[in-house]
């Protein structure tokens, strides 16, 4: 995963894309942080897609505040970095498939919980849902 990243940083400094240069760099930059947090040379794929979530995460809250704020510009800048870093990141599951996969798991299991809903969704399908929304459907599914 640092290796996709590195190479796109290559490729934004020969476009000189400025702002694709700076988003890639600091993602670059939290994972390294997270390996130093962790001692180890490098992340493993699953850790690395989840210092990227978090970077998305981080960037969806800062544009409620850029809305509350009136702040266009802002909020037009993080939701084009938001747009980069979504092409690192697995291609994310609707509603509808997430809902067929957890029917069909309570097909499987008549026992469910919710618990064991989000631990096969995270076993299986790690960086492809959104938790709430994978939460809601679960608890909607199950009843």
């Amino acid at each position: 995963m640092k290796a996709k990243f590195k190479d796109a940083l290559k490729l934004a400094m020969k476009a000189q894309d400025k702002l694709r240069l700076e988003t890639i760099r600091s993602v670059l930059t939290e994972i390294q942080y997270e390996e130093m947090q962790k001692s180890v040379t490098e992340l493993g794929a699953t850790e690395s897609l989840q210092v990227v979530q978090r970077e998305v995460k981080k960037r969806q809250e800062a544009i409620q505040f850029e809305e509350q704020a009136g702040r266009t510009e802002q909020k037009e800048k993080l939701q084009k970095e938001i747009a980069i870093l979504e092409e690192f990141l697995p291609k994310q599951m609707t509603g509808d498939d997430l809902e067929k996969v957890i029917t069909s798991l309570k097909e499987q299991t008549p026992e469910l919980s919710l618990n064991v809903v989000m631990k096969h969704l995270k076993d299986n399908y790690t960086g492809q849902y959104d938790g709430k929304s994978a939460s809601e459907i679960a608890k909607r599914v199950i009843g």
